[in-house]
C-alpha cells in the first residue's frame, strides 16, 4: 500500500505544473533540469521504465547519461536525492534493440546491458 501511495505521489507531482518542491533542481551543461524526489518503488526494464516516466506526464523522462552523471555528483556523492541504493540506474539511450545503457552509481561507470533486466528508476524533466 506504501508503495501505492509513493506513486501516486509521485504521478501527482509530475502533473502539478513544475513547481521545485517535487525534485531536485541540477545544472548542466547551462541548464537546469528537475530530477524526482524518489525513485520509482521498485527496479524495471528499460520499455517499462520509459513507459512509467513518461506516464507521470509533464515532461518527465529517463535521464540521459550526461544527466545521470549530473545527478549521481551533484546528488548522489552529497547524500542528497533519497536514492535507493548505490545500484544501477536507466538512462535513456539504447546501444541497439535490445540492450540499453545504464549508470552504476557505486562506480560510477556508464555500461550497455540487455533492456530486458531490471534497473532503478529515477525521472527527469527540463526546466524553462
Amino acid at each position: 500500500m506504501k508503495y501505492a501511495v509513493l506513486l501516486l505521489a509521485l504521478m501527482l507531482a509530475g502533473c502539478g505544473g513544475g513547481s521545485s518542491t517535487v525534485g531536485y533542481e541540477i545544472k548542466i551543461n547551462g541548464r537546469t533540469i528537475q530530477v524526482a524526489k524518489e525513485d520509482f518503488h521498485k527496479s524495471m526494464s528499460w520499455d517499462d521504465a520509459m513507459a512509467a516516466c513518461q506516464n507521470l506526464g509533464n515532461g518527465w523522462r529517463l535521464p540521459n547519461e550526461d544527466e545521470l552523471g549530473a545527478m549521481h555528483e551533484q546528488l548522489h556523492t552529497k547524500g542528497k536525492g533519497n536514492f535507493l541504493n548505490d545500484g544501477f540506474y536507466w538512462g535513456s539511450s539504447q546501444g541497439n534493440p535490445f540492450h540499453a545503457w545504464y549508470l552504476n552509481f557505486d562506480l560510477p561507470l556508464v555500461y550497455g546491458i540487455n533492456s530486458a533486466d531490471a534497473a532503478q528508476v529515477r525521472a527527469v524533466r527540463d526546466l524553462p
